[in-house]
């Protein structure tokens, strides 16, 4: 089973950190995981994200790539949320027979949980760039025996936004 674990997209400062939107980089950026995610990923899948806007939008895009009818949405992957309830979520999600999970989450927790999953340490662990994956792959979701197999980090400068244009304008020709 493999497990896909995203830092949301780049989002505009404001005063409530809860409803930070998407900026037009980040919905580029959030478009380029989820393209890269249709690449690597056959079997069933489900998808879960942090409840906080930036979250939801960049969860959104990779919903429609995939065409899936909900995001389950959970308080324990906010970015303050307690690394064993994120674990707890996770492992009862892939209890639910999907052959591979998306989590859409925060820094500091998205490290933490990278960390305690593949090397069964409670830290703050590497940070993520934004929209950046990291894939795990592991037969359960417990501490320490899952190994990071790939990664993906979109590009951070405008040519994320130039490549998404491009790729739009071909669809109207």
């Amino acid at each position: 089973m493999r497990l896909y674990l995203i830092r949301h997209a780049e989002a505009a400062a404001h005063e409530n950190d809860s409803v930070r939107e998407l900026t037009e980089l980040g919905w580029a950026q959030a478009q380029l995981t989820a393209d890269w995610l249709c690449q690597q990923i056959s079997g069933s899948v489900q998808l879960v994200a942090s409840p906080l806007l930036r979250a939801q939008q960049t969860a959104s895009v990779i919903q429609q790539v995939f065409g899936l009818q909900h995001v389950e949405t959970h308080d324990e992957l906010a970015p303050d949320g307690d690394i064993l309830r994120a674990e707890h979520v996770l492992s009862m999600a892939m209890r639910e027979g999907c052959d591979e999970l998306i989590v859409v989450s925060h820094m500091p927790l998205i490290a933490s949980l990278c960390q305690w999953l593949s090397d069964g340490v409670l830290s703050t662990g590497e940070g993520f760039g934004l929209a950046e994956v990291r894939v795990l792959e592991a037969q359960v979701v417990a501490p320490g025996i899952a190994s990071v197999v790939a990664r993906y980090i979109p590009p951070e400068s405008n040519n994320a936004l130039q490549d998404l244009r491009a790729m739009l304008s071909r669809f109207s020709e």
